[in-house]
């Protein structure tokens, strides 16, 4: 089974991503999500990810009595990040690829996938913040009062880092949904100005369609279902 790893953002906790957690393992895959270093920044959300990935894998033999040992596709894994914790997945990605990080149990052609929910870009898109030919896909909210992607501020211009990527890429945008939308208890920072015309839709219907969309990609990634393509 796909391994997937969720990465949280700042001053979030990583139960709050449990809607698409469950859902996904639901759909036969293991997923972990882990606390996230995220208060210095990206990077050492970077460093989170990858130290995760490996712990979680080497505990494999051991963990529950080994009872998931032999049954997670190591050479199949997928990096979720929100807002900082977006940006984390795809330095530590561009980590791998660069040689910077050399993690004893899988390499960067066992991440087969990298995706960012509303991600930050505090660090150079030029350099570290790279997604490579890996494919790549972005998350985000109309009505983000925090990460908008606006050009007034650099630091929330995301796309930045999808104009970066050479492989297979989409940008899924939800129309009516803020930064905080995408997980179970953040405040609300529905920002009206970044939004434009529309109606703010709510925490349970931008987590159903994060839900649906996110298990298309999975399913059209890992398993070939390339009909979950027209969803992008």
């Amino acid at each position: 089974m796909p391994l997937i790893v969720i990465s949280h953002g700042n001053g979030h906790d990583y139960t709050w991503y449990d809607y698409l957690g469950n859902h996904l393992a639901s759909h036969g895959y293991v997923v972990i999500s882990h606390r996230n270093d995220t208060g210095p920044g990206p990077v050492t959300a970077a460093v989170t990810t990858w130290h995760n990935t490996e712990a979680f894998i080497s505990s494999l033999p051991i963990a529950d009595g080994g009872l998931l040992d032999g049954e997670v596709d190591t050479h199949a894994i997928a990096w979720i990040g929100h807002s900082r914790g977006g940006e984390g997945v795809v330095i530590a990605y561009d980590d791998l690829v660069e040689g910077d990080i050399s993690p004893a149990n899988f390499t960067s052609s066992d991440v087969l996938l990298v995706s960012s929910i509303a991600p930050t870009v505090f660090e150079d898109p030029s350099r570290a913040v790279n997604p490579h030919d890996v494919t790549y896909h972005l998350m985000a909210g109309s009505f983000d009062g925090d990460v908008t992607g606006g050009v007034d501020i650099d630091l929330v211009q995301y796309l930045r880092i999808f104009q970066n990527a050479t492989g297979l890429s989409a940008v899924t945008y939800v129309q009516g949904a803020d930064h905080n939308d995408f997980n179970c208890c953040g405040f609300n920072d529905a920002n009206w100005t970044s939004g434009g015309p529309g109606v703010e839709i709510g925490r349970n219907r931008a987590q159903q369609a994060a839900k649906s969309y996110y298990l298309a990609l999975l399913e059209a990634t890992f398993h070939q279902q390339d009909a979950m393509w027209a969803y992008f």
